[in-house]
């Protein structure tokens, strides 16, 4: 069985939790972008590969929720 595959109880709890994770990284990666600013250059970077990191992890997160919501809509 893979990770998708799973019975309907479970199916409806884990979309509503990557729907959650997913929200949770884009207010990060919101965030990290506040901090792009020149006023602190050491910030800045840091805050800049740490946004990539947070970044991946959005889409990613995104592409399971398209993943879900395929299978939702299919079954």
């Amino acid at each position: 069985m893979s990770v998708i595959e799973g019975d309907d109880t479970s199916s409806a709890y884990d979309q509503e939790n990557v729907a959650k994770a997913s929200q949770t990284a884009n207010l990060l990666a919101q965030d990290l972008r506040n901090l792009l600013k020149p006023e602190n250059p050491l910030l800045a970077e840091i805050a800049l590969e740490t946004l990539q990191h947070a970044v991946q992890i959005e889409q990613g997160l995104k592409r399971i929720e398209s993943i879900t919501r395929t299978k939702e809509n299919t079954s």
